[in-house]
C-alpha cells in the first residue's frame, strides 16, 4: 500500500523532521516527554518503547499496546476499508498541481455548503498557528490548513489514512505538515501543544469519545480552541434514516446505542467484513454536558438534504431532479467524497439544515 503514496515521489518525512522544536512528542506508552530518532524508529528515553517509522512515507506509528484491542482493530479495519473505497483511487493519480487545483475546488464546495472548515475554522488567521487535526480522512482538510499557513499535525488510528494524509501534505509547497498513526484516546503530544484542535465528524466514532475529548482538552494551550463536528440526535438523518434502519434490521435491539447506530451508518464494507463499530449522536443538552470542561464559544447546526430519509433511490431522485432544475455536481467532491456525483445543498436545504441538520458545528475554548 505504501507504494501507492510514494510512487514517483521522494520520502515524505525524514526522521529528523519528526523531532520538531515546535512540537514535543510524548511516549504513548509511559507518557515520558520526548522521543529520540533512531534507524527507522522513535525510541522513548523513559521506558525504552520503540515505535516504527515507515521508511518511505515517514509516518510514525505512535500506538501504545493498550491501543491493540479488538475494538480498535475493528475501527482500523472499517475505516481502512472505507479509505480504499473513497480515497485510494484518487491518491494514486495525484500530483502537486492536481492537488492544488482540487483544493481550490474543495474550498469552494465547503463555502457553498457552509461547512465547519470554512465557517468555524479561522482560515485567514491560521498562519503560524499549531493546528492538530484528529481523523483527517484522506487529508484534504489538513492540506487546506497548511495552504493557509498553519503548522499542521494530523493523527489517525487507521494507517492508510495517516499515510494518505502524509502523502498529500508532502505535495503542498511550503509550511509544515506531518501525520502520525496514533490513537485519539491517547495522543502522543505534550500538554498544551496546540493553538487549535480540529476534528470533523470523527470523535463520535471512537470507542471512548469522552476520553478523546479529555485528550483534546489536555493538548490545547490555555485559551486554545477546539473546532469540532459531532452528529445531532434531533435531525432528519437520525429520525428519518437511522432509527428506521435500526428498527427494520433489528440492530437496535441487539447492541448498545453507539454500536447499533454504527452498524447502520457510514456505508458497507467492500474489501472486508467489518462494519462501522461506533457512531454516537448528541442532543444539545447531551452535547453541552459532554463538553462541560470547555467554554462554549459557538454552536451551529447544518447538513440537511432532501434524501435524508430511508426511502429507496431517494438520493438518485434528488440528484436527478436538481440536475433537471439546472444544478450541477461539484468537482470539489472528488477529494473529500471520493468523486461521488454530489450536488451541493440548495438554498432551501441550507435553511432547513439550521433546524434539522445532522451536524453540530462546535467551537469551544479551553479556559485560561
Amino acid at each position: 500500500m505504501t507504494d501507492a503514496y510514494t510512487a514517483g515521489h521522494e520520502t515524505i518525512t525524514s526522521l529528523p523532521a519528526l523531532i520538531l522544536p515546535t512540537l514535543t512528542l510524548r511516549c504513548p506508552e509511559c507518557h515520558h516527554p520526548g522521543l529520540d530518532g533512531a534507524a527507522g524508529e522513535l525510541v522513548c528515553a523513559g521506558c525504552g518503547a520503540r515505535f516504527p517509522v515507515d521508511a518511505r512515507t515517514g509516518v510514525a506509528a505512535l500506538l501504545a499496546r493498550r491501543s491493540g484491542t479488538e475494538q480498535k482493530a475493528d475501527i482500523r479495519a472499517w475505516w481502512g476499508d472505507l479509505y480504499e473505497q473513497l480515497y485510494g483511487p484518487t491518491d494514486r493519480s495525484l500530483t502537486p498541481e492536481s492537488l492544488e487545483a482540487l483544493l481550490s475546488e474543495t474550498e469552494d464546495l465547503f463555502r457553498r455548503r457552509r461547512l465547519l472548515p470554512v465557517v468555524e475554522m479561522p482560515l485567514a488567521e491560521l498562519r503560524g498557528k499549531q493546528v492538530l487535526e484528529i481523523g483527517p480522512g484522506g487529508g484534504a482538510h489538513s492540506c487546506l490548513f497548511k495552504r493557509h499557513g498553519a503548522q499542521v499535525t494530523a493523527v489517525d488510528i487507521t494507517p492508510e489514512r495517516a499515510m494518505s494524509t502524509a502523502f498529500k501534505l508532502s505535495l503542498i509547497k511550503g509550511g509544515e505538515g506531518r501525520a502520525f498513526n496514533a490513537d485519539a484516546e491517547n495522543l502522543p503530544f505534550a500538554d498544551a501543544s496546540f493553538d487549535i484542535v480540529y476534528s470533523n465528524g470523527v470523535l463520535h466514532h471512537s470507542a471512548d469519545t469522552d476520553r478523546t475529548l479529555a485528550e483534546v482538552h489536555r493538548v490545547l494551550k490555555p485559551g486554545g480552541r477546539a473546532v469540532l463536528m459531532l452528529y445531532s440526535r434531533h435531525s432528519a438523518v437520525y429520525w428519518g434514516t437511522i432509527v428506521p434502519r435500526g428498527l427494520v434490521s433489528g440492530e437496535m435491539f441487539r447492541w448498545p446505542e453507539p454500536e447499533w447506530i454504527g452498524r447502520v451508518t457510514e456505508g458497507k464494507p467492500k474489501f472486508g467484513q467489518t462494519r462501522n463499530p461506533f457512531t454516537r449522536v448528541y442532543s444539545e443538552a447531551e452535547l453541552r454536558r459532554t463538553l462541560a470542561a470547555f467554554t462554549m464559544v459557538s454552536l451551529r447546526k447544518n447538513s440537511f438534504q432532501f434524501d435524508n430519509f430511508a426511502i429507496p433511490r431517494l438520493t438518485q431522485l434528488r440528484v436527478a431532479v436538481l440536475k433537471a432544475l439546472g444544478y450541477r455536481p461539484h468537482p470539489g467532491a472528488l477529494l473529500v467524497y471520493g468523486g461521488a456525483d454530489f450536488v451541493p445543498e440548495t438554498a432551501l436545504e441550507l435553511w432547513l439544515g439550521r433546524h434539522m441538520g445532522f451536524a453540530w458545528n462546535i467551537v469551544v475554548e479551553k479556559p485560561q
